[in-house]
């Protein structure tokens, strides 16, 4: 998909994340919860959680490093997107995609990984999807970031199975 059709729909997508804290004033939900735990601890959680990103993202070039270069649907440095905020609300759903219809391709010559089925895909596309609605500013979207994690995780232990099965073909 064009650059310029992701760079708009994340436009869009901001205006309608953002759109509820003009209307009747802040409404709570968002982040929010972190005015609550207070400067030092959110900085904290912050942290960690950007470092549990970069060791996802590095799972997900790991992955792609081990696909073979004709099988790759993706350049294996471009999941590093996902810290491109607020492009990467949208640009995770294709990295996910792409990431699966790589494995697919790869599929073809190694047997090995036919046992891991749509690769992620509903997982993945469903933790984007959760993703989005976490910005929804009520308990909404708390629950959707809350199930968003949960789905991310399960996700990235698939993706490390899945990079066991690629080193041992190797």
């Amino acid at each position: 998909m064009n650059v310029i059709i992701k760079i708009i729909i994340t436009a869009l997508l901001l205006l309608i994340a953002i759109n509820p804290y003009f209307e009747n004033g802040q409404i709570p939900g968002g982040l929010s919860e972190f005015r609550s735990l207070g400067l030092i601890p959110s900085i904290i959680l912050i942290l960690i959680f950007f470092t549990a990103i970069a060791f996802y993202c590095k799972s997900l070039q790991t992955t792609l490093n081990l696909i073979k270069i004709e099988n790759r649907t993706r350049k294996p440095k471009s999941v590093w997107y996902m810290y491109l905020i607020p492009f990467n609300f949208i640009e995770d759903f294709f990295i996910i995609i792409d990431i699966s219809n790589s494995l697919k391709n790869e599929m073809r010559s190694n047997e090995s990984l036919k046992k891991f089925g749509d690769f992620g895909l509903t997982i993945g596309i469903g933790w984007s999807v959760a993703q989005l609605f976490s910005l929804i500013p009520n308990i909404a979207g708390q629950i959707s970031g809350f199930v968003g994690i949960i789905l991310w995780i399960i996700h990235w232990f698939l993706i490390e199975k899945i990079n066991k099965v690629l080193k041992n073909k190797l």
